[in-house]
């Protein structure tokens, strides 16, 4: 591939796209290759910012670790083992180059170093911030590990905190977005950001006073969907292991049927009452925005997913 690197003034004339991955397109090495062999596809025609979850069934893990250390202070050594041996292996099955590696090591050190102190903190006065420090380790690990694998591609990247960009409210564990300066925390930072196609937590926020939040189940599509509207993106994506979504669970339901395309406000409706697996807000910014959604598969990205689009879009065809 060939060396690419991204700047706020290279490529003005392109449109900016929101890539989001999901957990299971980023949990195994072999995603991780194909989710850059994605955003290289990207670059061709857009200027990406791409948002990435926790690696699958780490953020479930990080919730037992949080439970189980406020009851039991000696299982902290141990979970904060068990997550960082999680992902050491993944950089060791993605990254080829030693010096990556070490790179990734020295970031990973420092994220365990944290997930430890606040799994410490759990059984004291302030468990509700540090279990929202302990569930945002996920993302925190893996952009890294991302960003690494992406500079090993050729295409030079910026891992970059969401909580430097989206202020929250101080709910932990489900905060909300407080619009106006998260507008204008992202805008700055895109106008003024070093060179290097950014990689950006999903899930997490940051109050005021800089405490960590996390935005609740789903988060990373609404973190991803919040960019896409302060930028006033093209579209967004969201990349994930199935081709679109379903009227119903496919899984549960035989006769579920794939949705092509869908307008807004059927999406919000069945995203509100939980039927789409993403954030219940997701859709919000981007309909006030008009900004388009497309759901696609990592698998198979000539597949056609799933648009969805503003009412007078999908009445034109």
């Amino acid at each position: 591939m060939p060396d690419r690197s991204f700047s706020s003034t290279e490529c003005a004339s392109r449109p900016v796209r929101v890539l989001k991955f999901g957990g299971t397109s980023v949990g195994s090495a072999d995603g991780i290759k194909n989710a850059v062999r994605l955003v290289h596809a990207a670059t061709e025609t857009c200027r990406p910012v791409v948002v990435v979850s926790a690696a699958a069934g780490v953020t479930d893990a990080l919730v037992q670790a949080a439970e189980e250390s406020r009851a039991d202070r000696g299982s902290v050594e141990a979970w904060t083992r068990r997550v960082g041996r999680r992902y050491r292996a993944l950089a060791a099955n993605t990254l080829a180059d030693e010096a990556l590696r070490a790179r990734y090591d020295t970031a990973l050190r420092a994220e365990l170093s944290e997930l430890r102190r606040a799994l410490q903190e759990m059984a004291g006065p302030n468990a509700a911030a540090a279990r929202d420090v302990v569930l945002a380790a996920g993302e925190r690990l893996m952009v890294p590990l991302l960003a690494a694998a992406l500079d090993a591609s050729g295409c030079t990247s910026q891992a970059v905190d969401a909580a430097t960009l989206i202020r929250t409210d101080a709910a932990h564990g489900d905060a909300t977005v407080q619009w106006a300066p998260t507008r204008r925390q992202v805008r700055d930072w895109h106008r003024t950001r070093a060179a290097g196609l950014p990689v950006v937590t999903g899930f997490v926020g940051e109050t005021a006073d800089g405490k960590t939040t996390t935005l609740g189940r789903g988060g990373s599509d609404l973190s991803a969907a919040v960019l896409a509207w302060a930028l006033a993106a093209e579209r967004m994506e969201r990349w994930t292991d199935v081709e679109g979504l379903y009227t119903r669970d496919p899984d549960a339901h035989s006769d579920a049927q794939p949705l092509q395309r869908i307008d807004f406000e059927q999406a919000r409706a069945w995203t509100k009452a939980g039927r789409l697996g993403m954030h219940p807000c997701t859709l919000d910014p981007l309909m006030d925005a008009g900004i388009p959604l497309r759901v696609r598969c990592t698998h198979r990205p000539a597949a056609p997913g799933t648009r969805i689009v503003p009412a007078p879009t999908l009445a034109q065809g």
